[in-house]
């Protein structure tokens, strides 16, 4: 499987996020620690993945709109590098809270031309 972009969010490319998103790998744990302090729990499952903050900046309206058409139907699959490995990996993923910020709005149909601002994170479903 070979990338076709920086991501791949339910089969459509999504521009490069500003410098400064961060990779997540959570470790789930099935328990806390005993008396002494030593860990009494055992790995539940695989790591799950977290993506984000994902931002990016001066989005057309049709490429933002894209994008929030991608993760419509909630639990979706994502490509992206996996960086422990350096290889692609598609795993099923949904979004947080997502976030537009409006640069310019025409005055005339008062709607949005270009975002100054717009972010969301993908968070690992756990379904593989």
């Amino acid at each position: 499987m070979a990338l076709t972009s920086f991501l791949n969010v339910n089969g459509y490319d999504f521009p490069a996020p500003l410098n400064g998103f961060t990779y997540t790998i959570s470790t789930t744990v099935n328990a806390g620690r005993n008396s002494n302090n030593a860990v009494t729990g055992q790995r539940v499952g695989r790591d799950i993945y977290k993506l984000g903050p994902l931002e990016w900046v001066d989005l057309e309206p049709e490429t933002w709109q894209m994008m929030l058409k991608a993760i419509e139907p909630f639990y979706v699959p994502v490509t992206f590098e996996d960086f422990r490995t350096g290889k692609p990996i598609t795993i099923t993923m949904y979004p947080g809270d997502r976030t537009g910020q409006p640069l310019k709005v025409n005055e005339l149909t008062f709607l949005v031309e270009k975002y100054k601002s717009c972010k969301f994170n993908l968070i690992d479903a756990g379904r593989e």
